[in-house]
């Protein structure tokens, strides 16, 4: 086994400590799994990270890939990267987001939302449905 020596230590620390990982294909290899399970596409992954979708395979070509970038497909498919990147956490000050938690009320007001504007679309059809009849009837009389 190799071994690096660090010119701030006078110990001898193994070169895999060092070993720098390709960044583009592990964000590849994690955007692959989530198209998958998710039944969407890449470039609509970049799409929802801001990026125009041909430069996602731009990205996955560069093995130092700027954090700023994993972070924002992180956000685009809610996944946290720094699993993946430890030092996204110490070295650039990341933090893992939390996931949002709703309250049993916000379930509650959003069903009653969801039947106000049920209860206008059907009005709304119902409206349309007589004024094509009386068009019909305007055509045939």
């Amino acid at each position: 086994m190799q071994y690096f020596s660090s010119q701030n230590e006078k110990k001898l620390i193994p070169n895999f400590v060092y070993m720098k990982f390709h960044r583009g294909e592990i964000l590849r290899k994690k955007l692959d799994e989530y198209a998958k399970e998710h039944a969407v596409s890449i470039l609509a992954i970049a799409k929802k990270a801001s990026y125009h979708p041909s430069s996602a395979y731009r990205h996955f070509e560069k093995d130092d890939l700027s954090f700023n970038i994993i972070h924002k497909y992180g956000r685009a498919i809610g996944h946290d990267f720094s699993k993946e990147f430890p030092e996204m956490l110490t070295e650039y000050g990341f933090s893992p987001e939390e996931k949002e938690i709703y309250s049993s009320s916000d379930l509650a007001k959003c069903i009653k939302e969801k039947e106000l504007w049920q209860k206008k679309y059907i009005e709304l059809l119902e409206e349309h449905n007589k004024l094509l009849m009386g068009k019909l009837e305007q055509s045939k009389g």
